[in-house]
């Protein structure tokens, strides 16, 4: 298509796995330059998450934003490993090396988002008092979305009942040998699904995708759990615990949605305040309808109570 003499060029190209490296580090090295000048040039606000990987070490990560051509960019700023207990002054410390090596003032630092865990919090010895001693006049913010995440997790005892027997029953299987032995009863029964989905605290998405699974998979995870944990099968043959199951699915990827809806590159603090008022004004009118038995906003609730006859 292009013709020999361009393939040949092409052919020449070396495709060795050290210059493939090399050319991504070289990539990544101009990018972190073409940031860290821009940065020096200019104030930013930066966001801050500490988390654990799946090998056990706490990774610390920033996201950065700053005024850029007449909008606002955000960018990944770094990843970096923290090798001791995570406190607040490690994490300090390991940001001021990165402003430090690439000769970021903290003066341009005007706002810092963090979650609310005591490393970053802490009065005297958390990230924003030792990030504030750097820059008095810097503002800190709580991550909207670790609140919410906080306030979902405030359930009626009957509804946490469910969400923790969902848990149990979960883990129960993605921990046992079984796990792929279910992943054939799915198929030999036909389900659209084949496999369980770990539920983690950590990650906010998952309490919704999880009970979205359950709830496709309950005449299976039924039959599947049977011999082992009869009490918690006969369950997931309840109607009643089966219609609050698809309730809980129902509100949890409601949260999840408006938890996506309120992120992206250049979402600003009124149109996440816009749609956080929607939301509570939705919630007022979706009470007064399922007060009067209207389920339509509950898509699993409604299908169920299409093929059951459960009062609402």
């Amino acid at each position: 298509m292009v013709g020999k003499d361009v393939a040949a060029k092409l052919r020449s190209v070396p495709l060795s796995n050290d210059t493939i490296r090399r050319q991504i580090e070289d990539m990544s090295a101009d990018i972190k330059s073409e940031l860290l000048e821009r940065l020096r040039g200019s104030k930013f606000a930066v966001q801050l998450d500490e988390s654990t990987d799946v090998s056990g070490s706490a990774q610390l990560i920033a996201l950065v934003r700053y005024p850029w051509e007449g909008r606002i960019q955000e960018d990944f700023l770094f990843c970096q490993e923290l090798t001791g207990r995570a406190t607040g002054e490690e994490i300090c410390n390991v940001i001021d090396m990165f402003m430090e090596t690439g000769n970021v003032s903290w003066e341009n630092c005007i706002a810092i988002c963090t979650d609310g865990a005591a490393a970053m919090t802490r009065r005297n010895s958390g990230v924003i008092a030792c990030a504030k001693e750097r820059n008095p006049m810097m503002i800190a913010t709580h991550c909207m979305l670790h609140r919410q995440a906080l306030a979902s997790k405030s359930l009626s005892p009957e509804l946490q009942s469910i969400l923790s027997t969902v848990v149990s029953v979960v883990n129960h299987i993605k921990c046992k040998p079984q796990s792929r032995l279910f992943g054939m009863l799915c198929r030999e029964m036909g389900a659209g699904q084949d496999t369980m989905l770990f539920h983690s605290e950590v990650r906010w998405l998952s309490r919704g995708k999880v009970l979205q699974r359950v709830y496709e998979l309950r005449s299976e995870l039924c039959e599947f759990i049977q011999n082992d944990k009869p009490t918690t099968a006969a369950l997931f043959s309840d109607p009643e615990w089966i219609a609050q199951l698809a309730y809980l699915a129902d509100v949890f990827n409601l949260l999840n949605d408006l938890s996506l809806s309120v992120q992206g590159r250049y979402a600003s603090i009124l149109e996440v305040s816009d749609k956080i008022q929607a939301f509570r004004a939705k919630i007022a009118i979706w009470r007064r309808q399922v007060q009067n038995g209207i389920t339509d906003m509950f898509p699993q609730l409604t299908e169920f109570h299409i093929t059951k006859t459960i009062k609402v």
